[in-house]
């Protein structure tokens, strides 16, 4: 069993839970997981069994895709709904139209600053654990991100203060929160996150996940993880996978491209990833599957 699980993440569960859940129910030690969800989110949380474990650091840049619910004219401490009101703002004026004015200027490469309660880590401490004991840090780093598209914008409610839906899809690193918090700013009314759902890690869609339910219930099918990487592939000759199995060095003529390179054999098993090893111009193992 080593492979995918694509699980639909509830509310009040933090990523570790899962993980957890999943450790019990498949009855392993070794399960990861792809892009952490906060407990209060939902939605796609894809989780990699035991050898498949080697591979979540192919998995990290993926792009991700949320359905998020903003609150405007409230800010709290958390930058969504589940922390303490902090500031009220005005909302009266606000439209639309100036709404999706503000979003699009949030459209393409940025630096964001990380909410105080994330898992960003200062000095050895993570941020919340921090902000748990008030203590925040000031002058935050901000992360370089981009946001890809914002889409499917939906205005839900104007009387108390104002609420929209809206689609993004961003890079590795991006705060939802953060978005919430600095589009309140942009428009001076202050802003938080209401809801959050992730329906996408690229290729990983919510329509394919199945639920914590499924999951106790032993009603799943672990999926071959590789036909999620998009990397080069090649087929060798028996004797390579001889070479592969003792960690062996490959000629670089064996690959079109020095990129990183799923190795299959001629019966179609996957055998390793390989690397190109600058050092050594050589390619070498990044992972060994046979």
């Amino acid at each position: 069993m080593n492979g995918i699980l694509i699980i639909d993440k509830p509310k009040g569960f933090t990523s570790h839970d899962i993980v957890n859940i999943a450790r019990k129910a498949l009855k392993t030690k070794r399960v990861g997981h792809i892009g952490t969800l906060d407990p209060n989110a939902t939605g796609v949380l894809v989780l990699c069994i035991n050898k498949a474990t080697k591979l979540v650091k192919y998995f990290e840049s993926h792009r991700k895709t949320y359905i998020a619910t903003i609150k405007l004219g409230v800010k709290t401490d958390t930058d969504d709904l589940t922390g303490k009101i902090i500031e009220e703002g005005n909302t009266k004026g606000i439209t639309e139209e100036l709404i999706l004015e503000a979003l699009n200027e949030f459209l393409g490469k940025q630096k964001q600053i990380p909410p105080n309660y994330s898992a960003i880590k200062i000095d050895g401490k993570k941020l919340y654990e921090l902000a748990r004991r008030d203590i925040f840090v000031p002058n935050i780093k901000p992360r370089d991100i981009e946001i890809f598209n914002i889409s499917n914008f939906e205005l839900l409610d104007q009387n108390d203060g104002i609420v929209f839906k809206v689609e993004f899809e961003v890079s590795k690193g991006t705060y939802i929160r953060s978005i919430a918090r600095d589009i309140g700013d942009k428009l001076n009314c202050y802003g938080t996150l209401q809801d959050l759902r992730r329906t996408s890690i690229e290729e990983f869609d919510i329509k394919d996940a199945i639920t914590v339910e499924d999951l106790k219930a032993e009603k799943y099918e672990v999926k071959e993880p590789f036909q999620y990487l998009n990397l080069q592939k090649i087929v060798v000759d028996p004797l390579y996978k001889f070479y592969i199995q003792n960690g062996r060095f490959l000629d670089l003529d064996l690959f079109p491209v020095k990129t990183d390179t799923i190795i299959y054999s001629k019966d179609n098993e996957v055998l390793a990833i390989y690397y190109y090893d600058e050092l050594k111009t050589r390619m070498r193992m990044s992972v060994k599957w046979c």
